[in-house]
């Protein structure tokens, strides 16, 4: 992009800018292993020249102003910083001289206020030039720079464009294309922030969602590294909200979000992931309700304090979603096969008992004792014992201990309208009174 000005230390600014962005790659990302001592010649070009910049810009700040028509050099300080503030990246700026960036979130926000469609213009040519299917694995510094535009410049009441849309699923779609997990989660990202950030009807009108969601959802079958398989369910979740009619297609897809979630939990040998699923299925097990924010702000209640548990009890019991029963079960069944990492360290035992506790409150409690009670009395028996395994293991510590009883006070929530001698119920009786015993042993 070149600059076009009569004043030569407005030209000289331009120059400094373009010195400061990140150069092309000579091959294709995916043919080089990238390392960040590869960077080290343009960090410390950075070091040397950021410097610099900040100070022509000190000097010259109607720059910024709206008042003066620098809208091509105002679009090349948005691109730059857009770059550099770009997080995680390989070629970012680390250790003390990432306090060279310390500003640049400001002043890229000052900029960004007066970004008017001459700027937005000037960026979108730009990225349409180096985002190009055929090149855009060479411009590390647009691709991750483009991510770091949509989620500043969209924001709040800023919606994009129906051209900044179709660009921006095409950009999505080709970056996850890369057989790196980091571009996987890139694009997911980028897909995200335009469900959010852009108008219903304009995502709806052209099917971005379902779009999306096909692509995103093939990467479900695989495990990816926990940063990754967040933004790709959260993007996934997030077209839910695109699809307006709860017809059996949308059913359909909460369905199999489910089935996958489950599987990949029971897949996972790792804690963190185990938690990251854990948790979405709990989202998709209240997505459909109409007090959505209601169950959220009682999930994150602390519990700890006074008659916390209790009202979120009161919450989570009065759901009615379809989609708990049919996979009440199934989440039973993992629950109970999730227990045994339960055992590794206490911190990861604390942290995967407060995802399991929430994902039973909302997927396993609202249902009536008459459709759950021939699964419960298996899954009572493995997971409370479980539960006592955990604290000889972990020698009581008190979070886990605190939890162990908000479990089992939960189950004898659970079982509060069961009716002794009732037929259909009778195989619970003993956990009932059990369980009550229970708690009682562990309080003392």
């Amino acid at each position: 992009m070149n600059f076009d000005a009569n004043d030569p230390e407005l030209a000289f600014i331009s120059d400094q800018v373009q010195l400061c962005m990140l150069p092309a790659l000579k091959k294709d990302l995916d043919s080089v292993q990238l390392l960040p001592s590869h960077f080290e010649t343009y960090h410390s070009l950075l070091q040397q020249e950021l410097p610099k910049l900040y100070d022509l810009l000190q000097r010259n700040k109607d720059i910024i102003s709206n008042d003066v028509p620098n809208h091509q050099l105002r679009a090349q300080l948005i691109l730059l910083l857009c770059e550099l503030i770009a997080s995680p990246t390989i070629y970012s700026l680390i250790g003390e001289a990432a306090l060279l960036l310390r500003n640049a979130d400001e002043y890229l926000g000052n900029l960004l206020s007066i970004c008017h469609n001459a700027e937005e213009s000037h960026i979108f040519c730009y990225y349409e030039q180096k985002l190009h299917k055929d090149c855009w694995k060479r411009q590390l510094g647009a691709v991750h720079g483009f991510a770091s535009y949509l989620q500043k410049r969209y924001a709040n009441d800023v919606k994009m464009s129906t051209k900044m849309i179709t660009f921006s699923v095409a950009v999505g779609l080709n970056v996850r294309e890369c057989f790196q997990s980091e571009y996987k989660q890139l694009g997911a990202r980028i897909f995200s922030h335009m469900l959010q950030n852009s108008h219903p009807a304009d995502i709806q009108q052209l099917n971005i969602q379902g779009v999306i969601y096909d692509n995103v959802f093939r990467d479900a079958h695989s495990l990816h590294p926990v940063d990754t398989t967040f933004e790709n369910w959260n993007c996934l979740c997030h077209c839910l909200d695109h699809f307006t009619e709860l017809d059996g297609f949308m059913w359909n897809q909460c369905d199999e979000m489910l089935e996958r979630l489950t599987l990949n939990v029971s897949l996972s040998s790792d804690v963190k992931m185990s938690i990251c699923l854990l948790n979405f299925i709990t989202n998709l097990g209240y997505y459909f309700t109409l007090n959505k924010e209601e169950i959220r702000l009682a999930l994150s209640a602390d519990f700890t304090q006074p008659n916390q548990i209790t009202a979120c009890l009161d919450v989570c019991s009065s759901l009615n979603v379809c989609t708990n029963y049919r996979w009440a079960k199934h989440i039973l069944q993992m629950l109970q096969l999730e227990s045994e990492k339960l055992l590794q360290n206490a911190d990861s035992c604390a942290q995967l008992l407060v995802a399991m506790q929430r994902c039973f409150l909302v997927c396993i409690l609202p249902i009536p004792l008459q459709v759950l009670h021939v699964h419960l009395p298996e899954f009572y028996a493995k997971f409370v014992a479980v539960l006592m395994e955990c604290l000889v293991v972990h020698k009581k510590a008190h979070p886990i201990l605190m939890l162990t009883q908000q479990f089992i006070q939960i189950f004898i929530y659970q079982l509060k309208d069961f009716t002794p001698g009732h037929q259909t119920t009778s195989d619970l009786e003993e956990y009932d009174t059990a369980l009550k015993s229970l708690y009682d042993q562990i309080a003392k």
